[in-house]
C-alpha cells in the first residue's frame, strides 16, 4: 500500500531515471535521467531524446513521474518550470512537496499461478461474457530491453504469478505504462471469481514471451474486493499447496 509523504532529498540520487506520461492532451510518455535537485523548488533532469536529438517538453504542461530509489517507488505530478540548452539540454520540473512512496516487495508473496482478465481503467467496457480466454498478444522485446509502454485496448488476458497483501505480479503479452490503472477479475479454480479488482502499474520488465507486470492494489477497492482478496491471503497462507 502506497503512504503520501513529503519527497526527502536524500531519495534524490543523480543519475535516476525517471519516468513521465503527460496529463493533458496528448497522452506522450517519456524517460529522462535526474540530474539534480534544489529543494522546494525544482528537479533538474535531462531533456528525453529521440534518435539522439533532445526533446524539450513544453513550459507549463503537467505530468505523472515515478522513480525507483532506496528500495521504493516514489509517484508525484509535476509541472514543466521551463529549460536550458547551455551546455547540455536540461528541463526543469516542479519540486513536489509530497510524493506517494510504495515500498518494493515488503510483504510476504506467495507464489500462484491465477488466470485473470483485466483492462485499463478508461478503456471501453469488456463485451458481455468477457472470460479468462479474451486476449490479444504482441511480440515482446527482447528480454531484459526496457518495455515500450502500451495501451491496450479492451479486455486482456495474463496471469498472476504471485501475490501479496499489497498487490500482485502479472505475466502478461503487453508491456503497461507506469501508473496505468487497471480493473481485473481473477478466476481462482476454486469458487466464484474475485471481479473489480483495483490497482495500479508499478512496474514493467521484459521476459521470454512477454512482461512481467508489479502492481499495487488500488486504495479505491470496495471493502467487499478487499475482503475476498485477504480471503484469498489466508487461504494461500493456510494450505500446504499454492494455486
Amino acid at each position: 500500500m502506497s503512504k503520501r509523504k513529503p519527497l526527502l532529498p536524500e531519495v534524490l540520487v543523480s543519475g535516476t531515471s525517471i519516468r513521465l506520461l503527460a496529463l493533458e492532451t496528448t497522452k506522450s510518455k517519456w524517460t529522462t535521467v535526474l540530474i539534480g535537485a534544489r529543494p522546494g523548488r525544482y528537479l533538474l533532469v535531462e531533456m528525453p531524446r529521440v534518435a539522439g536529438a533532445p526533446v524539450k517538453l513544453d513550459e507549463g504542461t503537467h505530468w505523472a513521474a515515478n522513480f525507483i530509489s532506496k528500495g521504493a517507488v516514489y509517484s508525484f505530478n509535476t509541472e514543466v518550470l521551463g529549460y536550458t540548452y547551455r551546455l547540455v539540454p536540461l528541463l526543469f520540473l516542479g519540486y513536489p512537496q509530497e510524493v506517494d512512496v510504495s515500498n518494493l516487495r515488503t510483504e510476504k508473496r506467495y507464489p500462484v499461478n491465477i488466470p485473470v482478465v483485466f483492462q485499463i481503467a478508461d478503456s471501453p467496457p469488456p463485451p458481455a461474457g468477457a472470460s479468462a480466454e479474451t486476449a490479444e498478444s504482441v511480440a515482446p522485446d527482447e528480454p531484459g530491453e526496457p518495455a515500450v509502454p502500451a495501451e491496450p485496448s479492451g479486455p486482456q488476458k495474463a496471469l498472476v504469478v504471485d501475490i501479496s497483501e499489497g498487490g500482485f505480479l502479472m505475466a502478461g503479452p503487453l508491456p503497461l505504462l507506469p501508473e496505468a490503472q487497471l480493473e481485473a477479475t481473477f478466476y481462482l479454480p476454486k469458487g466464484e471469481p474475485i471481479a473489480g479488482v483495483k490497482a495500479l502499474v508499478r512496474a514493467c520488465r521484459g521476459k521470454p514471451g512477454g512482461y512481467y507486470i508489479g502492481l499495487a492494489y488500488s486504495q479505491s477497492n470496495p471493502p467487499e474486493v478487499v475482503g475476498r482478496l485477504d480471503n484469498l491471503i489466508s487461504s494461500i497462507e493456510n494450505t500446504p499447496l499454492r494455486l
